[in-house]
Parts: C-alpha cells; sequence; structure tokens
C-alpha cells in the first residue's frame, strides 16, 4: 500500500511539474482575471481537430477542465481518475520537454484540453487554451494560405487558429493541408459522440485496421474511437466505441450471461457508422468492456 501511494504521488508531482513548466499550474489553483485574448481565423471543437491530424496515427485526448471537475466529485483515489493521470503524466512529460518547453512557449491561461497526434516518433498538438494569448520564441515565419505559421527549430506553431496547433514542423503543415481537405466525414462521425469526454483514444485512416482487429483476419474499419466518461445521471462510468466500418459489420446485442458490465447500448447507422455506449458502476469493467461485433459478408 505504501509503495502505491508513493507510486500515485509520484505521479501527481509530476502532472503539477509539468504544468508548472507550462506556467498554468497556478491558474488552474486559483483562477485568475481577464486575459488577452489572440485573435483567430478558424475555430473548431478539440475532440474535433482530430479529423485534420494526420491519417493514421494515434491520437490522445485530454479534458483539464473535466478532470479537474470529477476529480472534486470522485476523489483523487477514483480508478477512472487513476487512469487518466496515467496516460496524461505521460504525454505532458514528453510534450515539456520536446514541444512544449517553456523556453518556447508559454501560456497565459490554463490548458482546457489537449489533443495529441502521434505519427512515429514525432507530435503534433491541439490545445484549448481559451484563445488567449501565448508567447512563442520564433526563429522564422511563412504563410500557407491565410494562416502564419511561426517556426523555432523543428517546431512550428499556428496560433491563428482555436485550438492552437504546435508540433513537429512538417506535421503541422499537414495538418493545414487537411484543411483544405473535404474532411467532413471524420467531423461528422466525431459529432455523433454526444457527450463530454475525460479521455479518448481515435485513429482513422487507410492503416486502421493493421491496428485494431477483431480477429486474425477481421479488420474492416477505417474510423475508431474509444471514450471515456461518468454519466452523473447514472453515476456510472462508459466507455463509447464509434466505428466506422468499411464493409457489412455492425454492433449487435449480447445476452446477459455474455456482458460483464451492468448496461449496454448501441446504434448502428446506415453509411456503416456504428456508436456503442458501456456502463458500470465499477470502472475495471468498463474498462475490459467490448461491443458484440458481428458481420455479414457474402463472397461470390
Amino acid at each position: 500500500m505504501v509503495k502505491r501511494l508513493e507510486k500515485r504521488s509520484a505521479r501527481i508531482l509530476a502532472i503539477l511539474l509539468a504544468l508548472i513548466m507550462l506556467g498554468s499550474v497556478f491558474a488552474y489553483i486559483w483562477g485568475g482575471g481577464a486575459r488577452e485574448k489572440r485573435e483567430t481565423k478558424l475555430s473548431f471543437s478539440t475532440l474535433e481537430a482530430a479529423a485534420y491530424a494526420p491519417e493514421n496515427s494515434f491520437i490522445y485526448y485530454y479534458n483539464l477542465a473535466e478532470y479537474s471537475k470529477l476529480s472534486k466529485k470522485l476523489g483523487k483515489n477514483d480508478s477512472m481518475i487513476s487512469y487518466f493521470e496515467g496516460y496524461f503524466e505521460r504525454d505532458l512529460s514528453y510534450a515539456s520537454r520536446y514541444y512544449l518547453d517553456r523556453r518556447v512557449i508559454e501560456f497565459t491561461h490554463p490548458i482546457n484540453e489537449m489533443l495529441v497526434a502521434q505519427y512515429g516518433d514525432y507530435n503534433v498538438y491541439f490545445i484549448n487554451e481559451n484563445s488567449s494569448k501565448v508567447y512563442f520564441a520564433k526563429q522564422g515565419e511563412r504563410k500557407v494560405g491565410n494562416l502564419s505559421v511561426k517556426v523555432s527549430g523543428s517546431i512550428a506553431m499556428v496560433d491563428e487558429v482555436n485550438p492552437l496547433i504546435i508540433g513537429y514542423n512538417p506535421l503541422v503543415l499537414e495538418v493545414l493541408n487537411n484543411f483544405e481537405e473535404n474532411r467532413t466525414a471524420y467531423r461528422d462521425f466525431i459529432s455523433r459522440l454526444n457527450g463530454t469526454y475525460l479521455f479518448s483514444i481515435m485513429i482513422f485512416g487507410n492503416e486502421t485496421g493493421k491496428y485494431v482487429r477483431f480477429s486474425e483476419n477481421e479488420s474492416p474499419i477505417e474510423f475508431f474511437f474509444e471514450g471515456y466518461r461518468y454519466n452523473e445521471s447514472a453515476e456510472r462510468y462508459e466507455k463509447v466505441w464509434g466505428i466506422q466500418f468499411t464493409e457489412n459489420y455492425f454492433f449487435s446485442d449480447m445476452n446477459e450471461t455474455e456482458r460483464g458490465f451492468e448496461y449496454y447500448y448501441f446504434q448502428n447507422f446506415e453509411d456503416g457508422f456504428s456508436l456503442a455506449v458501456m456502463g458500470d458502476k465499477n470502472f475495471t469493467k468498463v474498462l475490459n468492456a467490448r461491443a458484440n461485433v458481428i458481420g455479414i459478408i457474402i463472397r461470390a
């Protein structure tokens, strides 16, 4: 038990230290007055930003505002809070060393949400910090369309967009190119995910099936979302799956003996997108929950 508490204390300390490096932890603790806003030309939700990330990247979404609220409601020892902290501490510690180093960028408002797209060994971040002014140690600047891209070494930042974009220069440029493409399908999938998530994982594109498989030979998907949230009215943890199937696959019912969690409901859309919600008061059961997937494939 002592070792577990020590490990947890170290994790929380690491998160606080990383936030201090970003110059935002004090705003989380004490709040703050009005801050100078930055001018933006393009705005979308942080979760929706995933539609513009490079295809086949692993995408992690963190909701810091929801984390602050649920930490108070559920307590610091809550299992979902601990699960969130494990992932977030890893990503924020890495980001603060390489991409969000305070010598390169400093925020004047705490981070509300952060979406991380990992493409191989390189990252690009979408950061919602309430459209507040940021300070960036730029070494150069260029125009891409009507947006200004500020550069410092291999790091690029676009602050005329909300959420702000910062990361490995070529990936940031790829994101800007994606603005010109028709990404409405991915945005439409995300819009159907309804609700406020604490944490989620996404992957989409032609390579998605290599990483998300239902059996050794089955990978009929091009978009996968797994999100975790807390249903306050039901007082239950929930896992949500959103999947775009490329063949005639869909979610289906499962009987009580098959299901190791409290409740389960789903919806299959005509365009191949399927949504499932799995809930229970025990987070471990939710963490291990899986929707029932079946396929009807007719081969000539």
